[in-house]
């Protein structure tokens, strides 16, 4: 249910420069630092930079215009799937071989998710599981962007029944999302 190495080692390239960008451009990290600093920060500052990113997709923008020349045309494309990121609160439904189910709480539907190095399980002991996440494309896949704000929230027998009912029944209709269009 994780990306293969060299897709997992292609994004954390191309999003930790853009939440680099953001940072400097935020004023969430100083001016004068480097990339290879800022790989070294703390998560915490790391997701400050995606949450900036979050509230502001237009930044995404900026980037890619201040850094069209060095970007791949490969590295655009997975820069323009961002643009169709969802940041909920997911449940992590269960975890199979391939990916994770994940329902969104907003609409209730569900995605197929891989994770990036670390399987969902290493995170959690117990699914269902509920986590403020943001989902985006990447080439032919769903992933996670890296952070993860579990909320401690225990799902009774009767919420889990149902919930595995309405999974049963996007399965059968064939409505489990895998791609982010």
């Amino acid at each position: 249910m994780t990306l293969d190495r060299q897709d997992f080692l292609e994004f954390i390239e191309v999003y930790l420069r853009l939440l680099y960008f953001v940072g400097q451009h935020e004023n969430i990290i100083s001016a004068d630092s480097d990339f290879s600093d800022f790989r070294k920060l703390d998560s915490q500052i790391k997701m400050r930079c995606r949450d900036k990113l979050n509230e502001n997709i237009e930044l995404l923008d900026e980037y890619m215009k201040a850094c069209f020349d060095s970007l791949s045309m490969d590295q655009i494309k997975i820069l323009d799937g961002f643009k169709k990121k969802i940041e909920s609160d997911f449940i992590i439904f269960r975890c199979f071989a391939k990916y994770a189910i994940f329902i969104d709480t907003a609409d209730y539907k569900f995605y197929a998710v891989k994770a990036l190095s670390d399987r969902f399980d290493k995170f959690f002991s117990e699914f269902p599981v509920l986590c403020h996440m943001t989902i985006l494309p990447f080439k032919d896949k769903i992933i996670y962007d890296g952070f993860i704000k579990s909320k401690e929230i225990y799902f009774g027998k009767n919420m889990t029944m149902e919930m595995s009912t309405k999974y049963k029944q996007a399965k059968t209709d064939k409505t489990i999302i895998t791609m982010i269009k």
